[in-house]
């Protein structure tokens, strides 16, 4: 059970990062300086950790070890920029283990 929390902390923290570098850094040098390269690379990162975060979230749902609700913070909270490290707050206060 805890495993399962802390892979889900982890997916969600990297989701969030990946966002916030495809979003403030690849996705302005792509149409500022013409180097694509950056939405090239991150988009695909940012595509897997959201599915990995999405796959792990329903599943812990459905395994009863993550409350609804918050399920959903997690979920919504990774399609906004900053909504993922919200997301993770929340998770590391309704579980105390997962805090370093």
């Amino acid at each position: 059970m805890h495993t399962h929390r802390k892979i889900l902390y982890w997916l969600a923290f990297s989701d969030g990062l990946a966002l916030l570098a495809l979003v403030f850094v690849a996705v302005p040098v792509k149409y500022v300086l013409d180097l694509p390269i950056g939405v090239r690379l991150l988009g695909p990162l940012h595509g897997a950790l959201f599915l990995s975060l999405a796959a792990t979230t329903l599943s812990a749902l459905g395994r009863g070890i993550l409350r609804p609700g918050l399920a959903a913070l997690l979920l919504g909270g990774a399609l906004l920029p900053l909504g993922a490290f919200f997301a993770d707050h929340q998770l590391r206060q309704a579980y105390p283990e997962l805090r370093h």
